[in-house]
């Protein structure tokens, strides 16, 4: 068995989506003095690799605490669609592969290479709203990109997110490391933190191949 980490290190520096806060730790404690070091943090819910909640796009629908922890060790398909900036994943690169139900569909774009330039969180690749009402067909468990957002960069109005999060499909974003998974199939473990009422969350996601 083998574990790839698809996640993104949190840190100060790090891009965020435009509007939100950059992360932030404070000191809290000190060995010195309190026998023990902490921090307190600060940041959204949609920091660096996270999952989105329906809630996010359609209040009234579940947030984060409510997911079944069984949707968040999940089938995963990887889908290599090699787009550019602003492109758009569109049906005919979806429907030459097997999609079942339940599977949480993985684009591997290659965005994840730009995670340092300054057009990374502006003007991503994304799915069309084509694409995302196809999965939806699909019945699929989650969408994962490796990039900021389900959407590209010039979409304002989110058609993804839209479409997906109504449908109950997750969204899983800014994942790295794609790029070392050797299996068109695999399992993928999702690790949000239990927020109550929260509309999404970071995780530690893993990618499991064996």
């Amino acid at each position: 068995m083998r574990v790839i980490d698809l996640t993104m290190r949190v840190r100060p520096s790090m891009k965020v989506f435009p509007g939100s806060p950059r992360p932030l730790f404070v000191p809290w404690s000190k060995f010195d003095a309190h026998g023990y070091d902490s921090e307190a943090m600060f940041m959204s819910t949609h920091t660096g690799t996270h999952v989105d909640a329906p809630s996010h796009f359609a209040p009234g629908m579940a947030s984060i605490d409510r997911i079944p922890a069984g949707r968040l060790v999940c089938n995963a398909l990887l889908i290599k669609a090699r787009k550019k900036a602003n492109q758009l994943i569109e049906p005919e690169d979806i429907k030459e592969k097997q999609i079942n139900q339940r599977d949480t569909v993985v684009f591997a774009t290659g965005w994840e290479k730009r995670a340092t330039n300054k057009n990374y969180m502006t003007e991503n690749p994304g799915l069309s709203a084509e694409a995302a009402k196809y999965l939806v067909r699909k019945k699929v468990n989650a969408v994962a990109i490796d990039g900021p957002s389900v959407d590209a960069g010039f979409d304002e109005k989110f058609a993804a997110h839209n479409i997906l999060l109504p449908a109950n499909v997750l969204a899983v974003e800014n994942l790295c490391n794609v790029g070392r998974i050797s299996k068109e199939r695999f399992t993928l473990v999702i690790g949000p933190l239990k927020l109550a009422g929260a509309t999404g969350s970071p995780v530690r996601a893993l990618a499991i191949v064996g």
